[in-house]
């Protein structure tokens, strides 16, 4: 037979894990709509006119980042650590999309 205080903490454990699922259920909706608006903002991005501006910001961007970096070596080396080259006296128009990059092969050890 169970003592009286007994019953009162399993009857505090199972209305406390009640109120837990509750919670979880209404996290994941919550997270759920959540998910489904941030989706419907990145094909906004990725279709629309913001999607095009997007690209035509990234590529001035660029072209700013290859005019500075014949005057700045750090700029420089970074472009070429992700595949750009920019020759003295290059143009912005000049600077060439990135290259694919192969795998590091490494050798023996």
């Amino acid at each position: 037979m169970m003592k009286s205080w007994q019953f009162f903490a399993v009857l505090l454990l199972s209305v406390l894990c009640l109120g837990l699922s509750v919670a979880l259920v209404a996290m994941a909706r919550s997270n759920q709509q959540l998910q489904q608006d941030l989706q419907e903002r990145q094909v906004q991005l990725n279709s629309g006119v913001l999607g095009s501006q997007a690209q035509q910001i990234a590529n001035n961007v660029l072209q700013d980042m290859g005019r500075a970096s014949t005057s700045n070596e750090p700029m420089r080396l970074l472009l070429v650590k992700y595949g750009y080259t920019v020759a003295a006296g290059t143009q912005a128009s000049d600077v060439p999309p990135p290259a694919q990059k192969e795998p590091v092969k490494e050798g023996p050890r």
